[in-house]
Parts: structure tokens; sequence; C-alpha cells
């Protein structure tokens, strides 16, 4: 099966606590059975808006859709979750080949 990455883009309120917030909350969400990374990108544009990628893989897009509904009732990911100014995408991808059918 192909894995599958659940991709958000996301504006976060301003705060210097924040990446200690999304530290907590990395550590269990990537705890559960299913997870496989959850890694973060910022921006580098100082003349932009200040925009992160959270990206979570899991093996297979059924795990993902088992897994991530549990982030929104964990308490750590729920403080993570109460960070969130905007969130601008938010969807699963996988990898594309053209090649395949699947």
């Amino acid at each position: 099966m192909t894995a599958t990455t659940e991709i958000f883009v996301l504006k976060m309120k301003d705060g210097a606590h924040v990446d200690a917030v999304r530290e907590a909350a990395r550590t269990d969400f990537v705890a559960l059975d299913g997870v496989t990374s959850w890694e973060t990108l910022v921006s580098v544009d100082p003349n932009k808006p200040t925009l992160y990628t959270d990206i979570f893989t899991f093996p297979d897009h059924e795990t993902a859709k088992h897994v991530t509904p549990q982030f929104a009732e964990r308490s750590a990911t729920q403080a993570f979750l109460a960070e969130i100014d905007e969130i601008i995408v938010g969807q699963f991808f996988k990898a594309h080949n053209p090649q395949t059918t699947e």
C-alpha cells in the first residue's frame, strides 16, 4: 500500500509558547499506533505572513482515516489546535505515480 500524508498549512496565533505546545502535541500524537511521523516546516519570506506546514504520515489511507479523528480528542493536541489562527489547507495526499492505478 502507498503511504498517506496529511498536510496542513496553518497561520498560528502569536505567542512564544506555540513551539512548546506543538512539541508536546507531536510527542503525544506520534506515540499512537499508526502515526509514522509529524514534520513541521515554516515559511521563510520575511515580507509575507509566517505560515507553518505540519505534515503527518501514515502507512496507508485507511490507517490515516482511523487515527486522525483522535487528534481532536487528546488534551495535548487540543492545546495545539487552540493555537491555530487559520487552517489554509488540510487534506490527505499520496505519492503521484501516473504509471499505476493505485
